[in-house]
């Protein structure tokens, strides 16, 4: 379950040079079950995943992704078990057969949730899942010890690069 490993650490701490507010991946940073508009979202793309961008540009394990507030959305528990019977749903949930064959007691230690793939923007993740946008990903990711930064980019920023890649 190399997936496993490599998808739950999907998203993770990572400290910027500036001082900038953070707050943790949790409920707080998700009102209404949507990312708030003011923050960014930073992923380390895993080993085995790779990413190609609009341009073309190929980012794998260990760059990272920074997706804005507004195109995050967290999924709750039973809402992710109820969709379970959808196969669209199904064929999007990158690493599902590891959240849903997790004991109960380890499921509260991540979030369900599901990423607006820009235009232009393919994910390849292991045991052949790709997921090209316009689209959604959805990513069992863990919930604790990770961080949300205020977003610093001018506005119509995000309309025009979709997710920044470093």
């Amino acid at each position: 379950m190399k997936i496993f490993r490599i998808l739950s650490v999907a998203l993770v701490l990572l400290f910027s040079a500036v001082a900038v507010q953070a707050q943790g991946f949790n409920n707080e940073s998700f009102p209404n079950g949507i990312g708030k508009k003011e923050m960014v979202y930073k992923f380390l793309v895993p080993e085995g995943v790779t990413v190609t961008n609009q341009k073309g540009e190929v980012k794998k394990g260990g760059s990272i992704v920074m997706v804005p507030g507004s195109r995050i959305k967290l999924l709750e528990s039973p809402y992710v078990k109820e969709m379970q019977k959808d196969e669209a749903f199904m064929s999007s949930f990158m690493n599902a057969e590891q959240y849903f064959g997790m004991p109960a007691e380890k499921v509260r230690d991540f979030a369900v949730i599901s990423l607006m793939v820009p235009e232009g923007v393919t994910i390849e993740g292991e045991g052949g899942k790709t997921i090209k946008g316009p689209g959604d990903l959805i990513l069992m990711v863990s919930s604790g010890g990770s961080e949300v930064m205020e977003d610093k980019q001018p506005a119509g920023y995000w309309d025009t690069m979709g997710w920044e890649m470093r």
